[in-house]
């Protein structure tokens, strides 16, 4: 389905049980011919929480010059098959006494997704600011958001669009503190970015988790 121009999601209902945490990935191979250089495997985030027990993947589709693996993906009809395995990853809400900053570039946002609905599911309404960056208005998943943004007290959406940008100032009421931890999701660039940024205000390195999409758009 589509969720934004050039953003889709797909819905899989897995053959076997799969038990994940929010914020992990699966490995995905999708067999198609005229498959190009850039083969047929992938890694995808799972968007879905673990109570909707679908596994959903959500990315974006470059507007010309994308991999035939994407077009392979977006041709996909009900009923048909892709072989995966995992979940893997420790990009994962840890817990604890912690305030909890995550940083979301574009389709970066996919495993706050999973994160914030399974937090509201299960009843735990912990300190959260979310730093959600696009170079539009057009956030994916922006009505999820909003409604968390309604249902948990201690959870906040911050907006950055286009040249309003995530600035050192931004971070500054969570220096200092040992209990903050600074989540970072989205495309390596802006992932190691906002890393270095961090180290640059001495924040320490097991205080800073990321997690970087590999062939953005591709």
């Amino acid at each position: 389905m589509q969720e934004l121009e050039g953003v889709y999601s797909f819905v899989f209902q897995p053959d076997e049980k799969i038990i994940w945490t929010p914020g992990q990935y699966m490995h995905y191979t999708l067999e198609h011919p005229q498959t190009d250089t850039r083969g047929n495997e992938r890694w995808f985030t799972i968007s879905t929480a673990p109570y909707e027990k679908n596994i959903m993947i959500t990315t974006r589709m470059a507007a010309k010059g994308g991999s035939s693996f994407k077009d392979a993906l977006l041709n996909l009809q009900i009923g048909d098959e892709i072989d995966s395995n995992g979940p893997k990853g420790q990009f994962i809400i840890k817990e604890g006494d912690y305030n909890h900053i995550l940083i979301a570039g574009g389709i970066g946002v996919t495993p706050y997704r999973s994160m914030m609905l399974q937090l509201n599911r299960d009843g735990k309404n912990l300190p959260i600011d979310l730093f959600y960056a696009n170079r539009n208005e057009e956030l994916v998943f922006s009505k999820v958001f909003s409604e968390l943004e309604s249902d948990l007290s201690n959870f906040t959406l911050k907006r950055f669009v286009g040249d309003n940008r995530i600035e050192k100032s931004d971070f500054v009421p969570y220096l200092g503190k040992t209990n903050s931890l600074f989540y970072i999701s989205g495309p390596k660039a802006m992932v190691e970015t906002y890393q270095r940024l961090l180290e640059s205000l001495k924040v320490a390195e097991e205080q800073i988790l990321t997690d970087y999409f590999p062939g953005y758009g591709a």
